[in-house]
């Protein structure tokens, strides 16, 4: 294949896993899609699996060197947690923790029942996210902004935790659940980006952990040690950290919106593509 191309398909994927891996829209789904049209196992043999691990390794590492200072506070007050009053930062960090454990056993358990052939699929993800689009609309426009950091609570953090188990239907976007819940509930449009992408981290660690124990036959480090599979990483960390600070600084002065529109129309098409294909 002409390297041109390649470099094109590169950056292709690493700007899909950028732009939608923190934004409400759904990374999964627009992932799917991509490897619908375009065949990355084409690129130096890395399989659609591999491809994918690498693209959310670049993110892990992006939304890490983003929130670095914060994740050093959250470690350091771990010594506390068992008395949370002491320190902000532990309460943080047992609120993570708790609203991690949900999705972690249910993808576990249950993601073997999530699987639909390509067609499926698009409808299926344009379905998921159009609805999750008109929620996320709801919520944020007509719902109160009364909470911020100091008001979440255990019990919060757990329902968190288990309303972002619908991430693993392809579409829903687990950002999206986290942020659709938390402002349901009356919390601030910063904090709510601000606890998704917290809640990212350990999430994407451990199913980046899993896929690679799963299929240990596959995933050979020094077969990544080429051109192709580190202009994935590179690319995916650059535009993850571009479209985080794209998202923190949008909340600031605006609603969620857009990406309620966006998700409207990314499923709407997927409707009309499942129709004709």
């Amino acid at each position: 294949m002409d390297k041109g191309i390649i470099v094109y398909l590169i950056l292709l994927f690493a700007l899909i896993q950028g732009f939608t891996e923190f934004i409400p829209v759904s990374s999964q789904g627009h992932l799917i899609l991509f490897n619908n049209f375009f065949d990355i196992t084409l690129i130096s043999n890395i399989s659609t699996l591999e491809a994918n691990v690498i693209a959310h390794a670049g993110s892990l590492v992006a939304v890490c060197l983003y929130y670095g200072r914060h994740l050093f506070s959250l470690l350091v007050s771990l010594k506390h947690i068992v008395r949370p009053d002491i320190d902000k930062n532990s309460t943080l960090a047992i609120n993570l923790i708790i609203a991690t454990l949900p999705i972690l056993l249910s993808g576990f358990f249950f993601s073997k029942f999530f699987n639909y052939d390509n067609k499926s699929l698009f409808l299926v993800i344009g379905i998921t996210s159009i609805f999750f689009g008109i929620l996320l609309f709801v919520f944020d426009k007509f719902c109160l902004t009364v909470r911020g950091r100091e008001e979440l609570n255990f019990s919060t953090s757990l329902f968190v935790g288990i309303f972002q188990c619908f991430a693993l239907i392809p579409g829903v976007s687990r950002s999206g659940s986290v942020i659709i819940f938390l402002r349901f509930f009356g919390y601030n449009r910063d904090f709510a980006v601000f606890f998704s992408n917290l809640l990212s981290i350990p999430v994407i660690l451990v199913a980046t952990i899993y896929v690679i124990y799963q299929n240990q036959e596959i995933f050979i480090l020094s077969e990544y040690l080429n051109f192709y599979s580190i202009g994935i990483f590179f690319f995916s960390l650059i535009f993850s950290l571009i479209f985080l600070q794209f998202l923190i600084s949008w909340v600031r002065n605006s609603s969620f919106l857009i990406f309620a529109i966006y998700r409207i129309i990314f499923g709407s098409v997927l409707i009309y593509l499942y129709l004709i294909y």
